[in-house]
């Protein structure tokens, strides 16, 4: 799968037509893991059923469910979600070491979100004036400081922006009629886009909130176009435009994997069941080092990525957990990201649970076990030319193989504790292979 031939000699227009013509730019589809940050005023409470969306806790008070009964059981029957923004201080954040452990993590881009659907802004915008982190909360331009960290680590930034607001007085979602969002579409949420955009040329855009809408009411072909235009060849937009939409990278969120490929993909879900810190969520909602690493492999194997999402505290630290766990998954890709950045799939028909999946990179077909094969590893595989080598990545040693009865039979009993730099998958290089 190939998505790059973007046509960038002229300008693209507001139609699907010369929007999908410009194409995607290929870096996204070589990515495949970027990572996603989900911090707000919702970080203070950070609280939502165990399998609950902390950033939802503004819905949670217009409904009245157990988010409003712990604000008033916490806090007092008088508190107002408004009441949290001084309390969020970010005293402890430091954009450049959020910079470095996203590199560390294997990342090659990065989503913060600048805005969620209660409409508080992490920058200074002139539409949202009391109601951004430069004059209230952290008192600091959140989207600025990390996109300069970010870009100095060599990673791309991008944005999060919800297309509508709980807290707006122009069109209030999911209280006010949906087709009464015209005003607060053209004097708000456009000018406001622009200004995010203008300002800091993210290169990749995710926007959300948007189904309960089509694509024209939110005038997505004139922003996507307006988008690329001003952002350039490296720009991409995901999928989240409105019903009628046809552009964007696909954007399954923890559905394991996109059923369509005719447009890059990448899942976006949370290191546990909430995308903003839950400090109600139990340990075992949070996937393990090895879980995690097995999981991305698969997306990959299918042909997709992996946005992978972190929710700080509210003093601006990420939780040790979460630290440890991108770490872990940087240490993976470290010894095996040949096998990852810029691969092809190889074989769909692996990807469901299997032992084993593959992918294709550089020449090279790339066999990823998900158990340790002790002895051998026995793989459905055409037959291979002679002069193939099999060799471990991370070892140097050539391993033996022969093939019998339709099927690759590889030696793996020279290989020692000792041999093997990572955990939770082992990849097998077959170079040369003709396969």
């Amino acid at each position: 799968l190939v998505f790059a031939g973007l046509h960038l000699s002229s300008q693209v227009l507001p139609t699907w037509e010369s929007i999908n013509q410009r194409g995607y730019p290929q870096w996204f589809s070589d990515a495949k893991l970027g990572i996603f940050i989900h911090w707000g005023v919702y970080s203070v409470p950070a609280f939502a059923s165990p399998d609950g969306y902390a950033e939802w806790f503004y819905r949670g008070l217009m409904t009245s469910d157990n988010r409003k009964a712990f604000m008033e059981r916490v806090y007092g029957k008088d508190f107002r979600y408004e009441d949290f923004v001084p309390m969020w201080k970010a005293e402890l954040w430091n954009p450049d070491e959020w910079a470095e452990l996203f590199r560390k993590s294997g990342a090659k881009y990065v989503l913060l979100v600048s805005k969620h659907h209660d409409g508080y802004c992490l920058w200074p915008s002139q539409y949202a004036p009391g109601w951004n982190s430069v004059v209230t909360g952290p008192r600091r331009d959140i989207c600025g400081e990390l996109t300069e960290a970010v870009r100095k680590q060599g990673l791309q930034m991008g944005f999060y922006y919800s297309l509508p607001e709980w807290t707006s007085k122009i069109h209030c979602w999911y209280e006010d009629p949906d087709d009464s969002i015209s005003t607060y579409v053209d004097t708000h949420m456009i000018p406001q886009f622009k200004e995010l955009i203008a300002t800091y040329k993210p290169t990749v855009l995710f926007t959300d909130g948007e189904w309960r809408n089509t694509a024209e009411q939110w005038h997505a072909r004139e922003l996507i176009a307006w988008y690329y235009n001003t952002v350039g060849e490296e720009a991409i937009v995901n999928d989240r435009w409105g019903e009628g939409q046809q552009h964007g990278f696909r954007t399954p969120e923890y559905t394991g994997r996109a059923k369509l490929t005719d447009r890059p993909w990448a899942e976006c879900r949370g290191i546990g069941r909430s995308f903003g810190l839950n400090r109600n969520e139990p340990l075992e909602n949070y996937l393990t080092s090895e879980a995690l690493i097995r999981h991305f492999v698969l997306l990959v194997a299918a042909g997709g990525g992996l946005t992978l999402n972190v929710g700080p505290a509210a003093d601006g630290t990420i939780p040790m957990l979460q630290q440890e766990r991108l770490l872990d998954l940087g240490h993976w890709l470290e010894v095996n990201g040949e096998a990852i950045y810029g691969s092809q799939p190889y074989r769909m028909d692996t990807v469901s649970q299997p032992k084993v999946c593959f992918t294709r990179n550089h020449d090279a077909l790339y066999a990823i076990a998900m158990e340790f094969p002790e002895g051998q590893l026995v793989l459905d595989l055409d037959r291979p030319s002679n002069n193939m080598t099999v060799t471990l990545l991370g070892c140097d040693k050539v391993l033996p193989w022969h093939y019998k009865k339709g099927r690759l039979v590889i030696d793996t009993g020279s290989l020692r504790y000792g041999d093997l730099r990572s955990t939770a998958a082992w990849v097998f290089k077959l170079s040369q292979s003709g396969l």
